[in-house]
Parts: C-alpha cells; structure tokens; sequence
C-alpha cells in the first residue's frame, strides 16, 4: 500500500491542491517529512520545490499551511535549489511574498541589485558561493549591471559550475546573450561554439586560424569532456539547444557569415555534417555527386549524428543522412540504433525511411535488450515526444516489415494506440 508521503508527492504531481490539507490530517507525521528531498523528483526537490516548477499557485500555498519550509532547498548532489533559483520569474514575487528569502544567487537571477550589494558588505565571500547545480552568483546574473557588479566584487569569470563544469557565459548563450557578450568583453575564455552562438565572426575566425580543427567542434563530449563522471555534461547541451556543431548553431541563430566561414574552412565531411544539420539538400546533393562514397569516410562521432538526429526527432536531418549514405547501425544514447528512437518518439515517417534504407528489426540495445518495437511500445508513454508520436502507424509499419509483436496482453506497458496496434498485427 503507498505510504501517506507518497500519496502526498503524487497529489502535488497531479496539481490536488486539495489533497493536501486532507492528507496532512488524516497523517499528522507528514508534518515531519513534507520537507524532504524526493529522489524521484526534479533535482530531488522537495514537494514545495515540485509545486514551485508547476507554477501552481493554489498547491504551493496548501504545502506552506501545512508546514512546508520556503526555503528549503532541493537536495541535489551538486548544490540545492530553492524556491527563487529556478522558478517561473513571474512567480519570484508570490514567493517573496511569502517569505522567500532573496539570497545572493536569488538577488542575481531577479536583477535585485540593491539586495546582492547588502549581501557581499556583509560578507565578501559570497561572491564565490555555490548555489543550485554549483554555480555562482555570476552564473545566475541576469544583466550586464548584475555582472559587473559581481566582477568589481572579486567573481571569477570563468567559473565551472558543479554538475555541468561549464563556465557562467556558456549557461547565459541560450537566453542572456546581451549577458554573455558582456563577458566576453571583459575576457571570458570563449570557444567556437560561443562565438558562433553570439554572431561574433571575428571571434569565430580567431578560433579557426588558431586551431583549424576546431571546426569540428560539437556539443558532445569528445569535446566537452567531463572531469567528474557523475557530472552532466556541459551545459551547452541544453543552453545550445542539444549536441549541436557550430554550423548548426550559426544558421539557426542567421549568422550566415559565420556560417559560411565555418563551411569555407571544413573539410568535406564535416561539410557534409553541416549540410544534413542544416536542412541543405541541394548542397548535399552537390557533395554526394562530386564524392559518391563520402559518406564512407565520416569518422565515429560523425557517424553518430545520424542516431543523435534520430534521438532529438529531426525527420528532415534523418532523411538526408540517409540519402548521403550514413551506416544505419551505429548506436548512440542506450545503446539504441536510430531505429530505435524512430519508434521510441513514434515518428512513423521516420521510422518508414530507415525501413525503407535497411534498417534492422532484430537490432537490440545493450542496455534493455530491446528491438525498435519494444521502444515503441515503451516510448508510446515514456517519450518525451509522446503526444505528438503516432505509436499505431509506427508499429503496423514495424510489423509490417517483419518486426515480432507480442501477444496482445496486458504484460508490457503501453499507451492504448501502442496496444491497439499490437492487437491489429496479432489478428
């Protein structure tokens, strides 16, 4: 039977705001508990911290009356985060309200400048504190004001947070560019991927003239490795939106300078890479005519770009890999060949082109000893893609092919569609 706790933890899930008073009455203990870390929890946060995320008003108020404690911070390996540390910034006022305390970390991220000034006269030494995932106050700094004030206080400007090892102007590349450029101003180590992020072709030259190779620079972490391997990887795997190359990254922000020096400057495979990435079939088409097996020559990580594309569901890359002649059974993430992500997303249309390139049914990850189907039907309520995936046409056209379906019972989990599916291939 689940415990009072657990019940608690799924009533916040869930948004039950109702749920709580009764729950708290009925088990007067959870009183002692409600402000433990939950491992299964974002970050292990706190049940507070999982109603702060959900930005649910109504939930966040009903843990405070029962004794939740505001600022209590989530219990995650590489540094706690409290309620003002990652929240929706339209809510930090609700909080603050409600007696959140605005710290150093939190006074950078909400631009409180008067705040962060009262703490570091206080004690100069918060300039370096570590917060949420390890960072710096630098890290979180929301403007250039905030920036140059930590840096007039002593911060390091190129600090490694904890979990992601990445410096304060690789998180801010995503969202705080007129942040990131600030620093770079002012001295921040830069690397190709940055200064094609922030359009910053003088930059991106120097990168290439100083190391020719560096066009080949990926988020990956070949070239990102990580010093701890309970770390996350570098943080450019979120703030650069996946394991993008700074091609990818330069066309997709209209730096077509950039992008067109990096290509200048690539060989032709990487060239080849970037032209897949991009969406660019006429120049795909062009590469593959002047080398018909150049494909051949990609190296192991450019061969992993095709699982990679599969992975982070991007048909049209997929599609144009498979027209320049990718090898279809190189694993990526799990073990899992692109096959296996085709049908873990349910991107029937992905999953008909490997099909329709050769891709195997038989292939088994590692890991979890799965075929593609098996992913399907795991993925039709697991992926993180699923509301969009159409788990049926994906696994008739697996079973169409030849896949082996199981029996149509209730031993396996699946999403009704995914059941159905199985169903008509057993009939």
């Amino acid at each position: 039977m689940t415990d009072a706790f657990e019940q608690l933890v799924a009533a916040v899930q869930d948004g039950r705001a109702d749920e709580i008073p009764r729950l708290v009455t009925a088990h007067p203990e959870l009183r002692q508990r409600i402000n433990d870390p939950v491992p299964g929890l974002s970050f292990d946060s706190t049940p507070l911290l999982a109603a702060v995320y959900r930005k649910d008003r109504s939930l966040i108020d009903a843990l405070l009356a029962a004794g939740a404690d505001i600022d209590r911070k989530s219990g995650w390996w590489a540094g706690g985060f409290g309620v003002l540390h990652g929240s929706d910034l339209e809510l930090a006022p609700f909080l603050i309200e409600r007696g959140a305390t605005i710290d150093v970390h939190a006074a950078a991220r909400l631009a409180r400048v008067d705040v962060l000034e009262r703490w570091l006269e206080r004690d100069p030494g918060l300039v370096h504190a570590r917060g949420g995932d390890g960072q710096t106050p630098l890290h979180f700094a929301a403007s250039p004001g905030v920036a140059q004030l930590l840096l007039d206080r002593g911060a390091d400007i190129d600090a490694l947070d904890v979990d992601h090892e990445s410096t304060p102007a690789q998180w801010m590349v995503g969202d705080r560019l007129e942040v990131a450029r600030y620093l770079v101003e002012k001295g921040c180590k830069t690397d190709i991927l940055m200064t094609a992020a922030l359009g910053d072709l003088e930059r991106t030259r120097a990168h290439l003239d100083a190391n020719p190779a560096s066009v080949r620079t990926s988020v990956s972490d070949r070239f990102f490795p990580k010093r701890n391997p309970r770390a996350g990887g570098t943080i450019y795997q979120w703030t650069l939106d996946g394991r993008k190359t700074a091609h990818a990254i330069a066309r997709a922000r209209e730096h077509e300078a950039i992008y067109q020096l990096l290509v200048d400057r690539s060989p032709m495979t990487t060239k080849l890479v970037a032209a897949c990435e991009t969406g660019d079939a006429a120049a795909v088409d062009e590469l593959i005519a002047a080398t018909p097996r150049l494909a051949a020559d990609l190296d192991a990580e450019e061969q992993g770009r095709l699982v990679q594309a599969a992975e982070a569901n991007e048909l049209r890359t997929v599609s144009l890999m498979l027209r320049a002649g990718w090898p279809l059974d190189v694993r990526g993430c799990h073990g899992g060949a692109a096959l296996h992500w085709a049908a873990w997303h349910g991107n029937a249309a992905m999953a008909a082109e490997l099909l329709r390139y050769g891709a195997r049914l038989d292939i088994r990850d590692p890991n979890h000893d799965g075929t593609p189907l098996d992913w399907a039907l795991h993925g039709s309520v697991n992926s993180w893609h699923r509301q969009g995936g159409d788990y049926g046409a994906t696994i008739d056209a697996l079973a169409a092919a030849g896949a082996t379906v199981p029996k149509a019972d209730d031993s396996f989990e699946a999403s009704d569609a995914a059941r159905e599916a199985v169903r008509r291939a057993r009939s």
